[in-house]
């Protein structure tokens, strides 16, 4: 009696003791929350539509700077991940982004370079930080009704790249999900 509850005991220790898996995300199905295949659609589709701009259509030097990526939707959803996602794919087809998040310190450098203090050889000189023209924005927007007992969430992620010199929007796509999620009978 005693070691078939030692071995009950320890079989269901064994059984709920989960683990963790690694999948791949893009083959990711999807599911009723934002996610890794929403995630990878959008940057594949931006980071292709984005760089044929750049190189087939404005065809001089473009120097962007990430601005807010609005979440507007019903979820909550790490808009920073997705921004870094595309400008680090950009980055790595040679497009210039800046990042002002080290201004300051850089700056900061640059004066000590200027009272002596630093060699000159190694000091950062003034007049090389490189401005933005293009700043790349953009939102999620969704709507989500039930139709037949079925959630409907429609989604649009929206990106601009806006030319800083005119304040006109130089580029500017969209990716649409249309999600249908059956809703059980019973919840918890």
């Amino acid at each position: 009696m005693r070691k078939s509850i030692l071995w009950s005991v320890a079989l269901v220790f064994m059984v709920s003791c989960g683990g963790t898996q690694y999948r791949d995300a893009a083959k990711d199905k999807g599911s009723r929350e934002w996610g890794p295949k929403e995630i990878k659609m959008t940057v594949n589709t931006m980071v292709g539509s984005l760089y044929t701009f750049l190189k087939d259509e404005w065809k001089k030097p473009a120097f962007i700077e990430v601005k807010k990526f609005r979440n507007k939707t019903s979820e909550h959803i790490d808009t920073k991940m997705i921004s870094d996602e595309i400008s680090t794919n950009l980055i790595k087809k040679r497009i210039r982004f800046i990042d002002r998040s080290l201004t300051e310190d850089a700056l900061k450098e640059m004066e000590m370079g200027m009272t002596g203090l630093i060699d000159p050889d190694s000091a950062i000189p003034v007049g090389m930080l490189k401005s933005p023209n293009f700043y790349l924005t953009g939102d999620i927007r969704d709507n989500v009704r039930t139709v037949g007992g079925k959630s409907l969430q429609y989604v649009v992620v929206t990106m601009q790249l806006v030319e800083l010199k005119t304040g006109m929007v130089a580029w500017q796509d969209r990716q649409e999900f249309l999600k249908a999620t059956s809703k059980g009978k019973i919840s918890f």
